[in-house]
């Protein structure tokens, strides 16, 4: 077969870069000979998991894994939004993740494509989609048989040949997107053994919502059964379907099974091979079959621990703390055996013995007398201490008679926001479009004002709010003039509040009710003070 220029030119660029990876990691994978430590299986995303099934269990803090994956396969009929008959189409892809933290990790890819008899198209060969997201982990237990966690990703499409493009068709579909997409999945993997040897179970259940475009949202199913036979190898079998949610065709969209063989090495290094095998039925009509019947791949991933000398260092830490204790403990037992050889010379000294014993008593007597003086010491500590009760008591009686007293003579505005934490100011004016309070505005500003200095713990925020009417930038500058010049005046009347008096105009934003009646935006049109430190209300009693 004959490969176009322009695939060829795509694949010289991919093996430079394989290249440069390969002599950027040979310092790190010479001396990773060393660390006898199993590395995970790893995915075509540079995560954990089957070829593209992930699993829930995070990478680890401080992991550095990247993944080159390569895929093949022929056209073996044709249909209109398919390549020509007998074209070969070759995908590469490029991954990498990093584990930010215990349960975060970060993960990223790039495709490319290339093909060879591929006629019907004007792009033969050339990158493919952009792909990046983050995977977190709930914290269960590292030893934990259960992990749930979650992707969520973001998938650019600057690929020039969608290469099928019926429905959600095409092994390839992700890797050679030309529409931006937003995906997100939920992970489960439940796990028996430790990583050298073990059974894994791992459920994805994904949705794949389009940002361009009128193409349909997806639903993706995955399920993938691993076995770590040995510490070098590990065997897997996948299923997976995608179909679009409003018109769901398990049977007839993309569904396919996926055997495969995974080598690990101690030089951190995975290989990878197997053949995806088409599970879907023909379509009716003679529309376009969902997948080609086979598509072989392979892989090598190079997976490191950044964080391996700072833990090699904690384990040297703690050994030698171990090694102190045992020195310690020997020392101990030591001292034990120089008190059985004082206590046997003591036996045979029955003078000594006798002038101990005395001596003990005398030491008891005097301990006898401290105790009798330490517990006269406490009765008289007692009767202070029930004295000071009873005087703190009526003390607190006094103060709350005297909160009730305030709490009575509290205005209906001073209940409500001690209560809520929140006021409307109803009687707050402003001419259409302006920031300038009207006059019949200021006498009960003058109250608020006065109420406000009452309480000079609770800091509190003065929110502009506006109708849908306008445009959103024009109704934030509003309602922040508006929020500005009622903190202003309240200043004006009593300047103490400006140390604990804020302003925010929210615009359209934070509607109490619908705009779609002349009532309804009146009452979006408003003015609010909010208590931004509610603990403090508790100082006052209200709550």
């Amino acid at each position: 077969m004959k490969i176009s220029k322009k695939a060829s030119k795509t694949w010289t660029g991919i093996c430079i870069m394989i290249v440069a990876l390969f002599a950027s990691l040979f310092p790190q994978t010479i001396q990773a000979v060393y660390n006898n430590d199993v590395t995970p299986v790893i995915n075509s995303e540079a995560t954990r998991g089957l070829s593209s099934v992930s699993s829930a269990e995070p990478m680890g803090e401080g992991r550095l894994t990247f993944n080159v994956t390569g895929n093949w396969y022929n056209q073996n009929q044709e249909f209109i939004s398919t390549p020509n008959k007998n074209a070969s189409i070759v995908n590469g892809l490029g991954a990498a993740s990093y584990g930010a933290s215990p349960f975060i990790d970060l993960f990223a890819s790039v495709g490319a494509f290339g093909s060879s008899n591929y006629n019907n198209t004007t792009k033969s060969g050339g990158w493919g989609s952009v792909k990046a997201g983050v995977q977190g982990t709930l914290p269960y237990p590292v030893k934990s048989m259960m992990n749930l966690g979650g992707q969520a990703a973001l998938i650019g499409g600057t690929s020039d040949n969608q290469i099928n493009t019926n429905r959600a068709d095409g092994y390839n579909y992700f890797q050679t997107r030309t529409g931006t997409d937003f995906m997100a999945k939920l992970l489960q993997s439940l796990s028996f053994g430790n990583e050298s040897h073990a059974v894994k179970l791992h459920l994805n259940e994904g949705a794949v919502k389009s940002l361009s475009g009128d193409n349909a949202s997806l639903l993706l199913l995955g399920a993938g059964l691993q076995g770590n036979l040995f510490s070098f190898a590990a065997i897997g079998v996948e299923l997976n379907s995608r179909t679009q949610m409003n018109d769901w065709a398990f049977g007839t969209d993309p569904l396919w099974v996926t055997p495969s063989v995974q080598f690990r090495s101690s030089y951190n290094t995975n290989i990878s091979a197997g053949v995806d095998v088409a599970l879907s039925k023909n379509r009716i009509n003679a529309e376009p079959r969902a997948l080609e019947p086979y598509r072989v791949f392979g892989a090598v991933a190079f997976s490191f621990d950044m964080l391996a000398s700072k833990r090699m260092a904690v384990r040297a830490k703690k050994e030698k703390a171990a090694q102190e204790k045992a020195a310690l403990q020997q020392k101990a037992a030591h001292s034990a055996d120089q008190v059985r050889s004082l206590n046997e010379k003591s036996a045979n000294d029955s003078m000594a013995l006798i002038i101990e014993k005395e001596n003990g008593l005398y030491q008891i007597d005097s301990m006898q007398r401290k105790a009798d003086d330490l517990a006269r010491a406490n009765e008289e500590t007692a009767d202070i201490l029930a004295t000071k009760a009873t005087a703190d008591s009526l003390a607190l009686i006094l103060a709350a008679s005297d909160l009730a007293v305030e709490k009575d003579k509290r205005s209906d505005a001073e209940k409500m926001l001690l209560s809520t934490g929140e006021l409307l100011l109803d009687a707050v004016y402003f001419e259409t479009g302006k920031t300038v309070l009207t006059i019949n505005s200021k006498p009960y500003l003058n109250i608020i004002g006065k109420m406000l200095l009452k309480y000079p713990k609770l800091q509190i925020e003065v929110g502009g709010h506006t109708d849908n009417i306008g445009g959103d930038s024009y109704n934030i500058t509003l309602s922040q003039g508006r929020a500005e010049a009622v903190r202003n005046y309240l200043i004006e009347v009593a300047p103490a509040l400006s140390s604990y008096l804020s302003s925010h105009g929210y615009g359209m934003n934070m509607p109490k009710t619908v705009n779609d009646t002349k009532k309804g935006r009146q009452a979006n049109r408003r003015v609010e003070l909010r208590v931004t430190n509610m603990d403090a209300l508790q100082q006052y009693g209200q709550r």
